[in-house]
């Protein structure tokens, strides 16, 4: 019995000698686990460093050009703003366009456009003429707008090239004015919409709000282009005379409202150029997204818009989604997006020896735009291929990529007519438009 159980007893030594020092084993996952967790917190803190960091840099960042330009523009209260500049204005305005707000600055006047269709009188005139209602001229026409509207917001509202925009813009309104088929009223709104409705999408929808100092010119600017257009005041507005341009957004905003409740009314005439210029808004947007993404873009339209062009009423879902996906774009801009490093630029110099100007951007066919390899085959262009959209170059010389001159801009049937009349418009507008202020009585 001894011998075994002295067997048994080394036997068991050996085993308890065999097995691991549990001790040990405990201390050592510890000391892994704390390894592991004092890792993953360094990375954390790490993390979350970084992202407070950007946050504050977004910060630090997003209002400087703000305050860069309430610096440079030395108008220190609302008494000051009355001696705004056109020169002033048309600079402040360009870097809204450019610089701060291009998307929804943008989106806003196509919108603006849209809402002139609701106007029966206005409507029946574009079924006429079958410009822009007619999906195959439409895109020409829409982008000649778009020239025309660009060359006098981004050059000086004295300079050859505003000037030679606003005179063909005058020019191809004329005969239709003459023969009383265009009203002053007519007119009239149309200036109130690119007033009124840029400063509402921003105010409403951008990461910051318009100050007084870009609201007054936004006033100052469209009252100018008013001037330039011969449209009258007297007997519309309330005024005639405004002390400066925020007086006059209020004047302008608030008759815009009553003529809407006077004359925005459904009419079957207000349907096929609304429709042309929707399909051309959503022309990138899949087929099986199409009716809610169409769904969602009339919700900002507001009950009015809506009934004149005979939409239904949006269900609670694309308003969710719209409204939505506007605060989200608002928050990240505001908290989590560096500003822009330089302003955006829209259209190249006039070509030194033919004077034919470049546009680099496009809704739908790539008028005046030459192909390039970077516009073809870089990010937006290889964008453009997936959603089955035209790249510059697609259409030959049919959408004359070298570019245009004023005379090319209108439908197809006045392309290089009307110079005399252009030239007439352009004199007198030489000699009477103001690059002081446009509200100076002298």
């Amino acid at each position: 019995m001894s011998n075994i159980s002295a067997a048994v007893g080394a036997a068991a030594g050996a085993t308890t000698a065999a097995l691991p020092n549990m001790a040990n084993i405990t201390t050592s996952r510890f000391a892994i686990f704390s390894t592991l967790s004092l890792t993953t917190l360094t990375s954390w803190s790490v993390l979350a460093t970084v992202i407070i960091l950007y946050v504050a840099l977004c910060a630090s960042l997003r209002f400087r050009h703000e305050k860069a330009l309430l610096r440079r523009y030395k108008y220190t209260g609302r008494e000051s703003l009355a001696n705004m500049s056109n020169d002033d204005a048309s600079e402040i305005l360009k870097t809204i366009i450019t610089y701060e707000f291009p998307k929804l600055y943008h989106a806003s006047l196509q919108f603006a456009i849209f809402k002139t269709y609701g106007f029966e009188t206005m409507s029946k005139l574009i079924v006429a003429t079958k410009s822009f209602s007619d999906p195959t001229t439409a895109p020409k026409r829409y982008e000649d707008t778009v020239i025309l509207f660009g060359q006098f917001q981004l050059n000086p509202p004295t300079s050859d090239l505003c000037l030679k925009s606003i005179a063909r813009m005058n020019t191809l309104h004329d005969k239709y004015k003459k023969a009383g088929r265009i009203s002053n009223a007519d007119f009239l709104y149309t200036l109130s919409v690119c007033v009124t409705e840029p400063i509402k999408f921003i105010n409403s929808y951008e990461w910051r709000r318009l100050n007084e100092l870009e609201t007054n010119a936004m006033g100052c600017f469209w009252k100018s282009l008013g001037d330039a257009m011969d449209i009258q005041y007297a007997g519309y507005l309330s005024k005639t005379e405004w002390k400066d341009g925020i007086e006059f957004v209020d004047d302008i905003t608030a008759w815009a409202k009553r003529y809407e409740l006077e004359a925005m009314k459904p009419a079957a005439t207000n349907v096929p150029p609304a429709q042309a210029l929707m399909d051309m808004l959503l022309y990138h947007v899949p087929g099986f997204a199409r009716g809610f993404v169409e769904e969602i873009a009339t919700v900002l339209m507001g009950d009015r818009v809506r009934d004149a062009f005979y939409y239904p009423e949006p269900s609670i879902l694309a308003a969710w989604t719209a409204y939505t996906a506007l605060l989200v774009r608002r928050l990240v801009l505001r908290y989590l997006w560096l500003p822009r490093l330089s302003s955006i630029k829209f259209f190249t110099d006039p070509d030194p020896k033919t004077g034919r100007i470049q546009h680099l951007d496009y809704l739908v066919q790539p008028y005046y735009y030459a192909p390039t390899f970077w516009t073809r085959w870089g990010l937006e262009g290889l964008l453009t291929r997936l959603l089955g959209g035209n790249l510059p170059g697609s259409g030959g010389d049919r959408l004359m990529p070298q570019g245009f001159v004023f005379e090319d801009i209108g439908p197809m049937a006045t392309m290089g007519k009307g110079k005399g009349e252009m030239e007439e418009w352009e004199g007198r507008l030489r000699r009477e438009r103001p690059s002081g202020c446009p509200f100076s009585k002298a």
